[in-house]
C-alpha cells in the first residue's frame, strides 16, 4: 500500500546505521489500547506507551502485490500484566484493529512507516503463549457483498435495526441450579421457567455474575425438564459455571417465516423470501417441458 515518510525518517531509513524498531498497537473493541516493541526499553508514540517484553512478536510480513492478501501472525507469552488467556478466552481480542509500524527510537519525532494495518482473526493458545492471525484489511475485499434471495430471514440478529424487535418480552433473568454435568461451560440448568422446551433454541446467554461475566453464548438447546431449563451451548463459556450464576436468556429465532410470525408477531420485517420459488421449481418446470 502506498506510504507517505516524513523527509527526515527517509534520510534516516538511508542511513548506514538506522535505529529501527518495530511496534504493534492493539485497538480492542473495548477500547482498550494496548502497544508493544521490539525495543529492549519501551517507547512513547503519538501518546500510546509501547512495552517491551516478550508479550507480542510478529512472523515475518509478506506484502502481496495487488488484491493479494498480506500474511502475518503475532505471538507472544500470556502475562497478566500484557495479553491476559482470560482475556483470550472471553472474546475480548476478537476482531481487535492491529497497527504494526516502524519507528526510529533514538527519535520517535520523526514520525513513523506503516508496515500493516488489519484485525485479529483466528486466535490458539496452549502452554503459556499464543499465537494470533492478523488479517489485513485487504482480506474483507475478497468477502462478497450484497444478498441473494431466501426463504429464511437474513437480519444479522434478532432484534438488530433491521429486524426492529422489541427484545424486553423475550428476555429472561435466570439463575443457574446446577451444571451438568459437574463443572461444565457447555451445558448447565436454569431455575424453573415457564418457557416450553426449544423457546430459548438458537437465541443467547449473558452471564451478569461469576466467572463469566459479561460472555454471551449462542443456545444450541433448550430443554424444559421438570420445571427447569436445560440449555446446552453452540461453544463452551472460557469458564466453568457454577450454581447461582445469573444470566440473561433471550429467545431464540430459527429464522423461519412462521416463527417469526406466531412467535413474534414480527413478521412486516420477516427479511425473506419463503413464498418465492426456488431453483427446485424451475428444474422440475424443465423436466416437465
Amino acid at each position: 500500500m502506498p506510504r507517505t515518510i516524513g523527509g527526515s525518517l527517509v534520510t534516516h531509513l538511508a542511513s548506514e546505521t538506522p535505529t529501527l524498531a518495530v511496534c504493534t498497537k492493539i485497538e480492542r473493541l473495548d477500547t482498550t489500547v494496548l502497544g508493544f516493541t521490539s525495543h529492549d526499553k519501551s517507547l512513547t508514540v503519538d501518546g500510546v506507551d509501547y512495552e517491551a517484553g516478550s508479550a507480542v512478536d510478529s512472523t515475518a510480513l509478506r506484502n502481496a502485490v495487488g488484491t493479494g492478501v498480506d500474511n502475518l501472525e503475532i505471538m507472544g507469552l500470556l502475562d497478566s500484566a500484557a495479553i491476559d488467556e482470560a482475556d483470550l478466552k472471553a472474546g475480548l481480542y476478537d476482531g481487535a484493529s492491529v497497527t504494526i509500524f516502524l519507528v526510529n527510537w533514538a527519535d520517535v519525532t520523526m514520525g513513523t512507516v506503516v508496515l500493516l494495518k488489519g484485525y485479529i482473526g483466528q486466535v490458539t493458545y496452549m502452554d503459556g503463549h499464543y499465537v494470533a492471525e492478523i488479517r489485513s484489511l485487504m482480506q474483507r475485499l475478497q468477502q462478497s457483498i450484497g444478498e441473494l434471495t431466501s426463504p429464511t430471514c437474513r437480519v444479522k440478529e434478532l432484534g438488530d435495526a433491521r429486524c426492529k424487535l422489541n427484545l424486553a418480552s423475550f428476555t429472561f433473568a435466570g439463575k443457574v441450579v446446577a451444571a451438568s454435568p459437574a463443572p461444565s461451560r457447555r451445558q448447565f440448568t436454569f431455575a424453573s421457567t415457564a418457557q416450553s422446551s426449544d423457546y430459548f433454541h438458537y437465541g443467547t446467554v449473558e452471564f451478569t455474575s461469576g466467572l463469566n461475566t459479561g460472555i454471551v453464548r449462542e443456545i444450541k438447546r433448550h430443554t424444559l425438564v421438570s420445571g427447569a431449563a436445560l440449555i446446552e451451548l453452540q461453544e463452551p463459556m472460557p469458564f466453568n459455571v457454577a450454581a447461582a450464576d445469573v444470566a440473561t436468556l433471550i429467545a431464540g429465532c430459527d429464522r423461519r417465516f412462521t416463527t417469526c410470525q406466531t412467535k413474534f408477531s414480527n413478521e412486516i420485517n420477516f427479511r425473506g423470501e419463503p413464498h418465492l420459488p426456488g431453483t427446485d421449481s424451475y428444474i422440475k418446470r424443465g423436466a416437465r417441458a
